[in-house]
């Protein structure tokens, strides 16, 4: 009898077990799964009922298989509320996925600028490097001029480079973002910085059929031999 009892009160994430059966009881876990009620909470954008979950134990710094945190999950929704929550329980903004990511990475990805503005002015790392060894603004380059905007505002390196010797202007040229290759230049890149393939933000975008911004590029070029 006792062998059965315990067999339906385990849980099989070990990082959760202890504060589950702590704080929810095994009675409750027969009928709710906590990171179940956790996931909902979040997905709902409910910042009341992911409040309730932490102050019942449930551990703000959980990291599901793939190594994602709440404050992760959080940001790919845009649930600015729960962020805020996660936030004032010590989240921690350091931690990484399996790719390496941490949350700002995904908020450059997913999120909008108040987002990134709320994850910087919480102490999130700017210039930190993902599997890709790629910045959160080199994502923000190939996706969104206003995050972008908003990660640079915040200390992002506008000339930083990844393995290849990318830069987040090649980046952007090489995906037609005219709008996000002027933020670039207007915040300082240098557009005749150029990868291990020895293409520039020129190069790159005209290598890619975008000749009008190959164009544009060049004329910026020859200011910065």
């Amino acid at each position: 009898m006792g062998k059965r009892y315990s067999d339906s009160c385990y849980l099989k994430d070990a990082a959760l077990g202890l504060a589950a059966l702590c704080f929810f009881g095994c009675g409750d876990l027969m009928k709710t799964d906590p990171q179940e009620s956790m996931r909902r909470a979040i997905s709902n954008n409910s910042a009341a009922g992911v409040k309730e979950l932490l102050d019942k134990g449930f551990p703000v710094n959980f990291q599901n298989s793939g190594g994602r945190t709440l404050l992760m999950s959080a940001v790919t929704k845009n649930s600015g509320e729960v962020i805020k929550v996660l936030l004032e329980n010590k989240a921690d903004l350091t931690l990484r996925d399996k790719k390496r990511q941490t949350a700002l990475h995904l908020a450059a990805l997913w999120s909008n600028p108040e987002t990134v503005k709320l994850l910087l002015d919480n102490g999130a790392q700017a210039n930190s490097k993902d599997y890709l060894s790629w910045s959160p603004l080199m994502w923000a380059a190939i996706r969104d001029r206003k995050v972008a905007a908003a990660l640079i505002d915040g200390g992002a390196a506008v000339n930083f480079t990844d393995a290849n010797r990318n830069t987040p202007m090649i980046l952007a040229a090489g995906h037609g973002h005219d709008d996000i290759v002027q933020l670039l230049l207007d915040r300082g890149a240098d557009p005749s910085m150029a990868n291990k393939e020895g293409l520039n933000a020129q190069a790159t975008a005209e290598h890619k059929g975008y000749t009008a911004l190959a164009e544009f590029l060049k004329s910026k070029t020859a200011r910065n031999p």
